[in-house]
C-alpha cells in the first residue's frame, strides 16, 4: 500500500502540484491588484486619509491609515497600500491623500499610485516565474520516471 501511494504521490508530482498552486496563485494575486487599481480608475474619489498607528519592527514599520467615505470610516494598512507616494515621512497623524473606488470605498490607494501596492505585482510575478520553472522541472522529472517504467 504505501509503495503504491509513493508511485502516485511520486516527489514529482506533489512538486509539479505546488508549482502549479503557486503559479495560479501569484498570478490571481496579481490581477487582483491591477483589477482593483482599475476599480479605482473608473471613478476615483479623493479623500484624505490619517495615520492613526504605527508598528515598529526590525527594518520597517507597519502603518494604520483610517479615511472616511460617505458617513462611514475605513481602515486599511501598509501590508495592503503603498505609501511610497508620499512627499513627506509617514508618522502618526500625517495626512495621507488617497483615491478611493466610488464602487467600493474599501478600495483605496496613495493618489498617484497605480495600484492599492504597487510592490506587489511584480513580486507576484516573479514568483510565478520561479513557479513556472519549478512547474516544468517537476513536469520533466515526471516524464523521465513514466519512461523509466517503460
Amino acid at each position: 500500500m504505501a509503495g503504491r501511494l509513493r508511485r502516485v504521490f511520486s516527489p514529482a508530482l506533489v512538486g509539479a502540484l505546488v508549482a502549479f498552486l503557486v503559479v495560479v496563485g501569484c498570478l490571481s494575486a496579481a490581477v487582483g491588484e491591477w483589477g482593483d487599481g482599475e476599480l479605482i480608475d473608473a471613478a476615483p474619489v479623493r479623500v484624505t486619509g490619517r495615520i492613526v498607528s504605527a508598528i515598529p519592527h526590525e527594518k520597517s514599520t507597519d502603518f494604520t491609515v483610517n479615511y472616511r467615505v460617505r458617513d462611514r470610516t475605513y481602515r486599511t494598512d501598509t501590508r495592503t497600500l503603498s505609501l511610497a507616494h508620499l512627499t513627506a515621512s509617514p508618522s502618526v497623524g500625517a495626512p495621507v491623500p488617497l483615491e478611493v473606488a466610488s464602487g467600493d470605498p474599501s478600495v483605496a490607494r496613495v493618489q498617484g499610485a497605480d495600484s492599492p501596492n504597487e510592490n506587489l505585482p511584480p513580486l507576484f510575478l516573479l514568483a510565478a516565474a520561479g513557479g513556472v520553472v519549478g512547474l516544468v522541472a517537476a513536469l520533466r522529472a515526471l516524464v523521465r520516471n513514466a519512461r523509466k517504467r517503460t
